[in-house]
């Protein structure tokens, strides 16, 4: 509520107060400070996720490419533990970003709408958005994509304004960087491509020199990645372009994207933003500053949109569209709400309702996160739904409640894993030519960055990953191995990988992980021996 009931006390004018704006502009740094400390206060109390794990292990082997990505992440891993592989430090640099890319997003409101209530409530209504809690943290790519990307913004602005050769310089340089973060930064230069033909203002540019010479420059940037990739047959660009490809139109893909938005950013919110962009669009005469921010956030949740229709898409994939998206959804409802108007007695109730549904669902996932809940919650609901089938057969009771059903379990236990899993390779014929696998990449990544480091961990199974660059299955012929596989299908796993070695043991080890008394992971251990040298068809 506080979020609506402050901006309402402010009617929306040419220039604000004076004094209006120093408060402002206390807040945001107040509310910056406050919220960073919680970061770090966070930071160390839960485990990796296998994302982090994955880009971790990145930064042990440092490259100027990836089989899934650039190499920024690995380098943002590998600059904070030089100092320790705590998870405190693995996510001491996403927060350092964190903190860099909400500055610059108040510098970037203040250069659009020289209004410095817009940065504060822009950088409010982000965190009102339950998934950027996990980005703004998280040891992802997108940590150093949300720096890049601000900053290319706020670079291209001002370059346009000014027309300087530094601040063009400075742009395709940040440019290049967001392309070493994440690929789809690319998706930034068609967006102001976009902008740059509509803009009856700034279109003069496409006939200048200054934008072809920013975008060589974040060529030249991202060049050691390209030539990465031309050494490794161009392995990360098939990757991403056959995620995208798809396989023909898929309305369930589609539906799961649009619900992933919503369940991403708050339905409500995403909501505001697409009332926002009719509201822009419908204006008589749009300013260049609602161009801009609509240019460098709509086309995004677009396109991933419509890729959803052919492909599956992760909700964070649009993320990037909040920075601009933020500043454009408080901007608009900066000017509705003051007005006494059926629409702005609207536009005041949905503001509130999308503040109190996003802290809500923010508080839930901090929650969740923290407590186990889910399985007592779980628990409830299939009481429930055994009485209801008493009562009538036609509902089918819930499952009974498995580990698994919370994901959060899955952060939490890693290390003591890990000691255990060396106590039975220590134990095993050969230890020193004794490797690790999981049956895919993300359990062997979450176990392999707590294992001591002359252990090898890998995967082998036949899709093609990044461990097939880092493990040569050739070379490891005659090795025994560990199989690390989580209670579900276990034994049927394990029975698959039997041909690539000369014997088994068929009776695995068992791992136990409990979290607050309550069973949070259970783990198999199958021995290998004689390993012949192939990977999994």
């Amino acid at each position: 509520m506080t979020f609506v009931a402050n901006m309402a006390l402010f009617n929306m004018q040419s220039s604000t107060p004076k004094k209006s704006q120093q408060t402002y502009r206390t807040l945001f740094w107040l509310f910056l400070t406050f919220i960073t400390a919680i970061r770090l206060l966070l930071a160390g109390k839960f485990g990796l996720g296998v994302d982090e794990s994955h880009y971790l292990l990145y930064s042990r082997h440092l490259a100027w490419g990836y089989f899934d990505h650039p190499p920024m992440v690995a380098f943002l891993a590998a600059l904070t533990s030089i100092f320790g592989d705590s998870v405190f430090l693995v996510r001491l640099g996403p927060v350092i970003c964190s903190v860099i890319s909400l500055v610059l997003l108040r510098y970037l409101a203040l250069a659009l709408y020289r209004d410095e209530r817009v940065g504060f409530w822009a950088t409010v209504l982000l965190h009102l958005m339950p998934y950027q809690h996990l980005l703004l943290v998280g040891l992802l790519p997108d940590a150093s994509l949300n720096v890049f990307w601000c900053g290319t913004l706020l670079a291209v602005w001002q370059a346009m304004k000014s027309g300087k050769w530094p601040m063009w310089i400075l742009t395709g340089l940040l440019f290049g960087g967001a392309l070493l973060s994440k690929y789809h930064a690319v998706l930034l230069a068609l967006c102001l491509l976009g902008y740059l033909i509509t803009s009856a203002d700034h279109r003069f540019w496409l006939k200048k020199a200054q934008p072809y010479v920013a975008a060589l420059i974040g060529l030249i940037v991202f060049m050691p990645n390209i030539l990465w990739n031309a050494r490794h047959s161009w392995i990360s660009y098939s990757y991403q372009l056959g995620q995208g490809s798809g396989g023909g139109l898929d309305p369930g893909k589609f539906i799961a994207a649009i619900g992933g938005q919503l369940g991403a950013w708050s339905p409500i919110i995403f909501g505001l933003l697409i009332a926002v962009f009719i509201v822009i669009i419908r204006q008589q005469k749009i300013s260049e500053a609602d161009r801009f921010a609509v240019w460098t956030s709509i086309p995004l949740f677009v396109f991933f949109c419509l890729t959803g229709l052919t492909s599956k898409i992760l909700p964070h994939w649009t993320s990037v569209g909040w920075w601009t998206g933020s500043i454009a959804v408080t901007m608009v409802i900066l000017q509705k709400i003051p007005r006494l108007s059926p629409s702005a007695t609207r536009w005041r109730r949905w503001s509130a309702a999308a503040a109190v549904t996003g802290f809500v669902m923010t508080a839930l996932l901090y929650v969740v996160l923290f407590l186990p809940v889910v399985g007592p919650v779980y628990n409830w609901a299939r009481n429930v739904s055994v009485s209801l089938n008493q009562k009538f057969p036609a509902v089918k009771p819930l499952k009974p409640f498995e580990t698994g059903f919370d994901i959060s379990n899955e952060l939490f236990g890693w290390p003591d894993i890990a000691r255990q899993v060396e106590s039975i390779r220590a134990e095993m014929p050969r230890p020193a030519t004794t490797f690790v696998f999981g049956h895919r990449f993300h359990s062997t990544s979450q176990l392999a960055v707590y294992l001591k480091r002359a252990t090898t961990a890998t995967v082998l199974h036949h899709t093609y990953n990044q461990y097939r660059l880092w493990f040569g299955a050739e070379d490891h012929a005659g090795w025994d191995a560990l199989f690390i596989v989580d209670q579900k299908r276990h034994q049927k796993r394990a029975g698959r990988y039997r041909p690539l070695f000369s014997k088994m043991d068929p009776q695995p080890i068992e791992i136990r992980i409990l979290r607050n008394g309550r069973l949070a992971q259970k783990i198999e251990v199958y021995r290998y021996f004689g390993f012949k040298g192939k990977y999994d068809e």
